[in-house]
């Protein structure tokens, strides 16, 4: 979607708001949070999914019949965003009810591997379609099929949710509602958390910066829609590499050693990789890749974080208030990414995001977060 708004339209501008739509529905993630620890969560996520779907298939067929206009886009990642506001935070708080805490990180690498390689997969079947003069329909009609078959694998989600005996009267469903959401917000803001999610929504702010320039970048250094697939193909191979990156370094490494010495290296190799791509293409290809693991690896461990940390009742809760102070962070940072790669070179744009990372990494070493433990040490209170 981010690719078809700058490849039609050529605007910073229309990428910028793009990337706003993807991240306005998640700023208001916490108020969803009470609800996803209370519903089934198995069936939010086959409505999610379905969705999804049929907003990717509308977006298919009226690009084929239709000259719909940008507003059309816009809108549809809105809608696509506000699906994702309830299936990310679902999938977070089932994965530890049916998967024991030992086994968690298992459970998200190999998720991630297996998302990863159907998306390399994929990114190789569309590389060679736009080789061969295929436009944007094949790209909507392989996205389509692809949340078809996750609408599919959603009915074979098995998970009976304990029931919850409703509040008596009106006034105590509200106050049962803004108790819970009050729960969360304070578990953020405990000693380990805070600077935990404060440097996961810097992340967040600085990356968003730099992905809403990501189809102008892809287009300076390597030309047309082929390069966007190729360095899409490359992120997620880099995430694959992370996910196996992940399983290696947590048994060996403390995750304050892992986080403080992730952010550093992947900021510096993020800049490396801006000044070497041009030059080298295959250095450049090497740091890109190095970035994008390292980047994946922090996802994942923060992830599991966000699901062993708090008890395992509020853990919809805890990883929505993140996701909506990584969401403002993300909208903001669409918002600043479209101005300043209308009045700054892309390759400014991209250093500027590594600076970002060491600077976090340093600001990291001064907080709790050096003394977190191997991730097999850390468990539910």
């Amino acid at each position: 979607m981010m690719w078809a708004v700058h490849a039609l339209y050529q605007n910073p501008m229309y990428t910028g708001i793009a990337g706003f739509m993807f991240g306005l529905p998640l700023v208001i993630s916490f108020i969803v949070g009470p609800f996803i620890d209370r519903w089934n969560k198995a069936r939010v996520l086959r409505t999610v999914e379905f969705t999804k779907f049929v907003i990717v298939t509308l977006i298919f067929i009226t690009h084929i019949f239709f000259n719909t206009g940008v507003w059309f886009l816009l809108i549809s990642i809105l809608i696509f965003s506000i699906a994702t506001l309830f299936g990310g935070p679902a999938l977070t708080a089932l994965l530890p009810k049916i998967v024991d805490g030992d086994d968690l990180v298992k459970a998200n690498v190999l998720m991630n591997i297996t998302g990863l390689v159907g998306g390399l997969a994929v990114a190789a079947g569309l590389m060679i379609l736009l080789a061969n003069n295929g436009d944007y329909a094949w790209i909507y009609g392989f996205n389509a099929v692809m949340l078809f078959i996750a609408v599919l694998f959603t009915l074979l989600l098995r998970h009976n949710e304990p029931a919850k005996t409703p509040p008596e009267d009106k006034r105590s469903v509200v106050k049962a509602y803004f108790d819970e959401l009050k729960l969360g917000f304070s578990f953020v803001k405990t000693r380990i958390m805070l600077p935990l999610v404060s440097a996961i929504v810097a992340m967040g702010l600085f990356a968003s910066v730099a992905n809403v320039n990501f189809p102008l970048f892809a287009e300076v250094h390597f030309g047309a829609a082929f390069g966007y697939i190729l360095l899409s193909a490359l992120a997620l191979t880099g995430n694959l590499l992370g996910s196996i990156l992940c399983k290696a370094v947590s048994t060996k490494f403390t995750l304050g050693k892992i986080l403080i010495g992730g952010f550093f290296i992947t900021g510096a190799a993020r800049i490396l990789f801006v000044n070497v791509i041009g030059i080298n293409l295959r250095g450049g290809i090497i740091l890109y890749l190095l970035y994008v693991g390292l980047a994946s690896t922090i996802s994942i461990l923060y992830h599991i974080l966000l699901q062993k940390l708090p008890p395992k009742d509020i853990v919809g809760r805890v990883a929505t208030t993140s996701t909506s102070l990584t969401a403002i962070a993300t909208t903001v940072g669409a918002l600043a990414g479209g101005l300043l790669g209308t009045y700054l070179d892309v390759n400014t744009v991209f250093i500027i995001q590594g600076s970002s990372y060491i600077l976090i990494s340093a600001l990291l070493c001064l907080s709790h977060i050096r003394k977190l433990p191997n991730i097999s040490e850390v468990g539910n209170e």
